[in-house]
């Protein structure tokens, strides 16, 4: 069917919904294109740009009439390609972006514009009619309204024409395979499934995906030798590395192919500015065109964090950011001096140090300002999340920002650190360097209580984890201690459940840190060391460090009153004593099991040990070997050591010799020799030791390769886990 226009020279007819057939005449020798109410084609669609197109007559040139992008945010396409600028023939298909409204080009103002021979179908658009002779009433009507001031003539002309292509189509249909890209049979269903694109993953996308794309032989034949293309225009152009390109296996009437789209993004995504794009897939049979799938998604800029998976916000915890790093150079020099092996840990040290220091770097609390993303609803509410070393350089940031911030320094210090998200809150916690540890009257872990069970301590994954309140950190009349008190309420939700913990080094299986790199005078500021120097953090630490050691004593404490309450006499101050040492307060565990043995009469001197004249019964010997590993994981120094040496001699001579553990007795001594630097013992005692118990030499073996030499004042962690482990191993 044709349009009978009025005007001479050339037009553009409206192709598509509402206003199809309708004719634009041109009323010079330009006409512009776009989203803009004073241009002279208006398409209203949120994906068009201001001023998108233009159509103008090239009388220089010779080339006549040209359409023209006007650098648009989506892209303007000639008969199904993507255009800059191009010639125009007459019954030329214009499309504004992917999938937006089309016109066909009239060069001489009437143009056959009922043809369908297009790039682009929509299925609810071109659908199998389900009842011809209702459709054909409809569109008669439809022709008739359209052309009431056209010529009886026309109308019936259109109305044959209509009727004649609806019975070619249906029998088409009904007998033709799905292969013509200019038909009006039924199309396969092309179906986009995407999501927001967050910059800040873009390591994860690669694996994850951005969604998926679905098509859906909706034809009553067969849909083979199929392949689909996917890729992003507008702005979007160059943010692939490479298209996607699927080829589909054959696909029976009804039947439906789903592919998780995984395409190769170009760092270019990461910018501080989130934009809008299109994404197109098309879906082509022996290079012709038989559906296209448009969708404009978003990409948001890098701090754009979305709470839905929290396991995401490992993106943001980045233990090798320079600042960070910096940080926690300059921090650690003013660590307390403690024992590497006695209680607190060497990590908590760390941990509380690095937190003391965060807390005199003058952070200030700072809301993020409120924009269209973060007061959105739903599930798909956005956040915005800063990178540690942006926090620490502009020294301000909200609560996600200081757990971030947080968990960051302590992952660069070696220590593991987990997010705990509430629902409007998140808080951070560390893992203390100990075990969960049972306290029930018996061997096995899951007997009642555990130590440090009070609310400052909170069991996780079978270790010992201290949850702090971030945003106490960047109170002037803060800190460590009260950043601690003020999460303990958090402990009985993580250990059931209730709240989600998300431990940073799991995140980071799946969700790689970003890195976003520093620039030339960032980097600048970062090396300066006076950014980072702080008067006083060794005496905040250390008072932070005597604050915790008077926290697990409290604990400890309790948990003994508990054991009396079941126990008395030397298993009670076996029990007491096996608690001090798991805990790492093996001085306190010293002095308890001396009282024990010896009672007020203690020997002072490691010569009054070797001539005390009390009966060693069975009892007290395997107390003397407690004593002597205590004494050897609290010692300093050789002359200490003595002492160790000596309770395991007078522990000898209280053990039966059929006793297993008479042999393990005499190989913790040979090592205690090798500690003190003297050879010969060590050569002796552990040889009597494995000629006793041969299956000993595999056993001294892994203690001694593992360990390479056993230094007396730097005793290695394989032994000093060894002679740990032998607390307690025979009961009383």
């Amino acid at each position: 069917m044709k349009s009978e226009s009025p005007v001479q020279g050339p037009a553009l007819v409206h192709r598509r919904g509402t206003l199809r057939g309708q004719l634009v005449a041109f009323e010079g020798k330009r006409l512009s294109i776009g989203r803009d109410q004073g241009g002279d084609v208006v398409v209203n669609s949120p994906v068009v740009s201001s001023r998108h197109a233009l159509i103008v007559f090239d009388e220089e040139g010779g080339r006549g009439w040209l359409l023209r992008d006007l650098d648009s945010k989506n892209g303007t396409y000639l008969n199904g390609k993507k255009v800059r600028e191009h010639k125009l023939e007459d019954g030329d298909v214009i499309r504004i972006c992917g999938n937006g409204a089309e016109f066909v080009f009239a060069a001489t103002g009437s143009i056959e514009y009922m043809d369908d021979s297009t790039v682009c179908f929509d299925p609810v658009e071109f659908a199998e009619p389900a009842q011809p002779a209702e459709d054909v009433c409809r569109l008669l009507g439809r022709e008739l309204e359209r052309s009431s001031r056209k010529s009886r003539r026309a109308i019936l002309l259109s109305a044959a024409a209509v009727c004649v292509a609806l019975l070619l189509g249906g029998w088409y249909l009904a007998a033709g395979p799905v292969r013509m890209a200019g038909s009006l049979a039924g199309r396969p269903a092309l179906e986009l499934e995407l999501g927001p694109i967050y910059s800040s993953l873009f390591h994860s996308y690669r694996e994850n995906g951005i969604g998926q794309v679905r098509v859906r032989n909706t034809t009553s034949k067969a849909l083979s030798a199929a392949s689909l293309d996917f890729t992003l225009e507008g702005e979007g152009e160059g943010l692939l590395v490479e298209g996607l390109r699927f080829e589909l296996p054959r696909l029976a009437p009804g039947e439906t192919w789903v592919k998780r789209l995984n395409p190769l993004l170009s760092r270019r995504i990461v910018t501080e500015r989130s934009l809008e794009v299109t994404a197109a897939a098309r879906l082509v049979v022996r290079e012709e065109l038989l559906a296209t799938a448009n969708r404009a998604i978003t990409i948001y800029d890098y701090h754009v964090f979305n709470w839905k998976d929290p396991r995401k916000v490992a993106v943001f915890v980045d233990s090798n950011d320079a600042a960070v790093k910096a940080f926690v150079d300059s921090a650690w020099e003013h660590r307390p001096e403690v024992s590497r092996h006695e209680f607190p840990p060497s990590s908590m040290v760390t941990a509380v140090t690095l937190l003391s220091a965060l807390n005199g770097h003058k952070i200030g609390y700072k809301p993020d300002a409120r924009t269209p993303v973060s007061v959105s609803n739903g599930a798909d509410t956005s956040d915005r999340v800063n990178f540690p070393g942006e926090t620490l350089l502009r020294r301000s940031g909200d609560c996600d920002d200081i757990v971030v911030l947080c968990c960051s320094l302590l992952e660069a210090a070696d220590i593991p650190t987990a997010v705990v998200v509430d629902q409007k809150h998140v808080i951070m916690m560390f893992d203390s360097g100990l075990c969960s540890i049972p306290v029930g009257h018996g061997n096995a872990p899951g007997e009642p209580g555990s130590l440090f069970s009070e609310e400052s301590w909170v069991a996780y994954d079978g270790r010992l984890w201290i949850p702090v309140e971030a945003t106490e950190l960047v109170r002037s009349a803060g800190g460590f201690a009260a950043a601690w008190a003020a999460a303990w309420h958090y402990k009985k939700r993580i250990e059931s459940g209730e709240v989600q913990v998300v431990k940073i080094r799991d995140g980071w299986k799946s969700y790689k840190p970003l890195h976003p790199p520093p620039t030339a005078d960032v980097l600048a500021r970062i090396r300066d060391g006076a950014l980072w120097r702080q008067e006083g953090l060794a005496a905040e630490a250390a008072a932070s460090v005597r604050k915790v050691k008077e926290y697990a004593s409290k604990n400890l404490e309790v948990a003994i009153e508990e054991l009396k309450k079941s126990c008395d006499g030397l298993d009670l101050a076996q029990r007491s004593s096996l608690l001090y040492t798991q805990a790492g307060f093996y001085r306190e565990a010293v002095e308890l099991l001396r009282e024990a043995i010896f009672g007020g009469r203690a020997p002072s001197t490691p010569a009054e040990v070797r001539s005390w004249k009390g009966e060693v019964t069975f009892d007290l010997a395997i107390l003397l070997t407690d004593l002597a590993q205590a004494v050897t994981l609290s010692s300093s120094t050789s002359a200490e050591l003595e002492y160790a040496v000596e309770y395991y001699r007078l522990a000898l001579g209280g053990l039966p010799d059929a006793l297993p553990e008479k042999s393990e007795c005499m190989l913790c001594l040979g090592l205690v020799y090798k500690m003190r630097g003297d050879l010969r013992a060590y050569r002796k005692w552990t040889g009597q030791a494995i000629e006793r118990q041969p299956r000993l030499r595999k056993k001294l073996d892994r203690i001694e390769q593992g360990d390479g030499r056993v230094a007396a004042s730097s005793p290695g962690r394989i032994l000093l886990d060894y002679l740990r482990s032998r607390m307690g191993a025979v009961r009383l």
